[in-house]
């Protein structure tokens, strides 16, 4: 690619976020040094929102990347993503004019909402990356009603944006046959689809060395809400501890404790069995060296047949085995073989009792923490990931016959 392409990249998410600094900054200054050009847009919520605008921005030039963050609205619902939409709109058309954009790329559906409109005026061809299905992520979270008004007005948004994209990027091959069957499409065919789960700089996640013996490390990386269930994570814990005495629980999460340490409590853990710590994002590839095997326990869902939790890649190319649950983007592919981990069909006392014999296996085997990082280097690493969205820019670029 000779001359430099200009891309407009959004995303809902705000600057300071994790999984900005962990995935998008570093797919746009890989991608950046393969001749595109990026104006990054996002949405900053207060008080998480960047302290020094010009810091950042500066920071962010220098890989190349000219940042624009535009206030979030957080309080009124339905209402606030519509303001954000209109807001975000007239903000990116105004961008659009400083650089000879080419390409959109929208990262989940309130950017893809205003891509499409971009599309709509200008003709720019947009990649829409899921990140999940958005909508049914609102009900799974309860923030929507299954069938209401506003459910049904933001599925058939939903369902023009889809048919207006460019490409589509799915986190699992496991969503993208889900999304192959949304009523949608009307007997024409889909865009091309093209799975990238959340990647990992594998550079930074790399095996450390354990120290033989049997107390046993039990990790776990990210939030301790509801919706990873901590009820089950202690639980299982708690079954690992009477299985092999001496071992920890070592959660590294910036959540309250308090509600994990009561449940540990209700179960007779003893108090020095868990270690929660609230890490730096750099200090998490040395935690999670630390750990024997790792825990990814997500509630099922329709929606999350679309997900990829990023904590698995970080745990594989670290060399660490994993126990996740069935029903959760392509864990049942990734764990079901019982290579790099165990799959959880359910939380029943067997099935629990059946992985603490699989991870004594796996223990054994001098050859794990390779396979492990070998998984995560064909399957999620970041080198992986930029190639799959350079082959998605080259082509909508060579399809766009826009003068």
């Amino acid at each position: 690619m000779a001359d430099v392409i200009d891309v407009l990249y959004i995303s809902y998410n705000g600057i300071d976020e994790p999984l900005v600094h962990s995935q998008v900054l570093n797919y746009l200054h890989c991608l950046s040094q393969r001749g595109y050009r990026f104006t990054l847009l996002t949405f900053e919520r207060p008080p998480t929102g960047t302290a020094d605008v010009a810091a950042t921005r500066a920071r962010l030039a220098a890989l190349g990347i000219a940042w624009h963050g535009v206030p979030a609205h957080r309080r009124w619902g339905a209402l606030s993503s519509l303001l954000d939409v209109l807001n975000g709109a007239a903000i990116a058309r105004r961008l659009l004019r400083t650089r000879a954009t080419r390409l959109v790329h929208a990262r989940s559906f309130i950017p893809a909402l205003i891509a499409w409109r971009l599309s709509r005026r200008t003709g720019l061809p947009f990649v829409n990356d899921l990140r999940g299905f958005w909508v049914d992520e609102k009900v799974y979270r309860g923030r929507l009603r299954e069938g209401g008004l506003v459910y049904r007005l933001a599925k058939q948004l939903e369902g023009r944006v889809l048919r207006a994209s460019g490409a589509i990027i799915s986190l699992s091959d496991r969503g993208a046959r889900a999304l192959r069957e949304f009523p949608v499409w009307r007997g024409r065919s889909p865009p091309p689809m093209t799975t990238i789960p959340t990647c990992v700089d594998t550079d930074r996640f790399v095996p450390g060395s354990r120290a033989p013996g049997s107390q046993r490390v039990f990790g776990y990386v990210g939030s301790l809400s509801a919706e990873y269930l901590p009820e089950q994570i202690v639980g299982y814990f708690a079954a690992a501890l009477a299985r092999f005495p001496g071992s920890r629980l070592r959660l590294v999460s910036r959540s309250d404790a308090a509600p994990v340490l009561a449940l540990a409590a209700r179960h007779g853990l003893p108090q020095d069995s868990i270690g929660i710590a609230a890490c730096r994002p750099d200090q998490v590839p040395a935690e999670i060296a630390r750990f024997d095997v790792a825990l990814s326990f997500i509630r099922p869902h329709f929606s999350k047949l679309a997900s990829c939790p990023t904590k698995v890649g970080e745990y594989l190319a670290a060399g660490v085995p994993v126990v996740g649950n069935a029903g959760i983007g392509d864990m049942d592919a990734l764990l079901g073989d019982g290579r790099v981990g165990f799959l959880l069909r359910d939380f029943d006392a067997g099935t629990i009792g059946q992985s603490f014999c699989h991870l004594q296996s796996l223990w054994s085997d001098g050859g794990l923490a390779a396979r492990c990082r070998a998984v995560a280097v064909s399957q999620s690493s970041l080198r992986e990931g930029v190639d799959r969205y350079d082959g998605v820019y080259r082509m909508l670029l060579a399809e766009d016959r826009r003068p």
